[in-house]
């Protein structure tokens, strides 16, 4: 026993990196039998809740759970929009903890009623879920319709990875649309991940953003680059910080942006390995004002059909109000006072997050809107 205690911790490491030296199929599963929690066959990989975005479900009698068909239980949502919306879908994460992997397929199992969505689309965060993977017809309600969808991600290092299933075209409020065993099938790789990231946020300063982040460990790493981004669609590099390269214990980290958007900004990491080889954080965004001069949206979260913004020398004519995916809104503007505007979108916005953007001296205003 007192020889095992002597081995050293990253020797420990080692020799639980050994055990993983060939390539390991693997499942991450969403059964949805009466949680939304997640299980992963492989110790790599830790799911989170499955998560319902764009309004609550107010499909809450008997339960939002049913066999009916299922396999053990199907979730059930409504409402869901006749229009197609980027802001309603339910949301599938897991992160991956010390190894690279490939997906190979992502499968599922939705049914409707007859009054329930019957257009589907599947997106993942590898392209910021911006396109389709596929997207079908749900052709029978009231049985279960089985998905099986091939993809081909490889050798992929991102700490965390989503996939988003988007549902519309539902005729009624009523209509409802369950999910069952949603599951996400890969191989682990033998290759160890460059780093585990703790966490990453963001303060404000009188004068700066102060970014903070931590990793657990480290190998072969190589630099963090910085990025910012003021619609979440382009980044912009604003800096790097040099990576420890290797460690095996925790190490705290810190970069400031002195010359920061004004309104929302959203900065991520790219995590850079020595050959190369680069993954992404999450995405955190940071709110900052100037007193007396940064427009503001009262309230906020504001109305689907009227956001009321205050500042000074507001001019309509430049004001620009854009989706979280960077699609511009088309709205009318009216005076509201001396130092007030009320912005009318010509349709009522989906529930989400908007930019609102304002050019200001050399550079733009951006200011985050809430939608519910």
């Amino acid at each position: 026993m007192e020889s095992l205690m002597r081995i050293p911790w990253v020797g420990l490491l080692l020799v639980f990196f050994s055990f993983k030296c060939i390539a390991q199929p693997f499942q991450v599963k969403w059964t949805m039998d009466y949680t939304q929690a997640g299980v992963s066959s492989d110790a790599n990989f830790t799911p989170t809740n499955a998560v319902l975005a764009g309004g609550t479900n107010d499909f809450t009698l008997p339960t939002v759970y049913s066999p009916g068909g299922s396999i053990g239980a199907g979730y059930i949502i409504r409402p869901w929009s006749l229009a197609s919306s980027k802001s309603r879908y339910m949301e599938f994460t897991f992160a991956a903890n010390s190894f690279k992997y490939n997906i190979s397929s992502i499968s599922f199992r939705l049914r409707r009623s007859p009054t329930g969505p019957d257009m589907i689309r599947l997106r993942s965060s590898m392209d910021g879920f911006n396109t389709d993977i596929s997207a079908t017809n749900i052709t029978n309600s009231n049985v279960f319709n089985s998905y099986s969808i091939p993809v081909h991600f490889a050798n992929l290092s991102e700490n965390t990875f989503s996939i988003r299933i988007y549902a519309h075209n539902a005729p009624s409020i009523h209509g409802v649309l369950w999910f069952d065993e949603i599951t996400i099938n890969g191989i682990v790789l033998p290759i160890v991940l460059p780093l585990e990231l703790t966490y990453f946020k963001g303060e404000v300063g009188e004068r700066a953003v102060r970014l903070l982040w931590e990793t657990a460990w480290e190998k072969n790493t190589a630099e963090f680059l910085v990025e910012r981004s003021s619609d979440l669609v382009n980044f912009e590099e604003i800096g790097s910080v040099d990576a420890a390269g290797e460690t095996s214990s925790r190490k705290d980290y810190h970069f400031a942006d002195n010359l920061p958007l004004s309104g929302a900004g959203y900065y991520r990491l790219r995590l850079v390995d020595q050959d190369q080889s680069y993954s992404f954080s999450k995405t955190i965004d940071i709110t900052t004002l100037e007193t007396g001069r940064g427009l503001q949206v009262e309230p906020n979260p504001a109305s689907p059909e009227k956001i009321i913004i205050s500042g000074k020398n507001i001019n309509p004519k430049v004001l620009s109000l854009t989706s979280s995916e960077g699609q511009a809104i088309a709205f009318k503007c009216i005076k509201n006072g001396a130092n007030s505007v009320i912005l009318l979108p010509i349709h009522a916005l989906q529930p989400g997050i908007y930019i609102l953007t304002s050019p200001r001296n050399i550079g733009k205003e951006h200011v985050k809107i809430l939608v519910r």
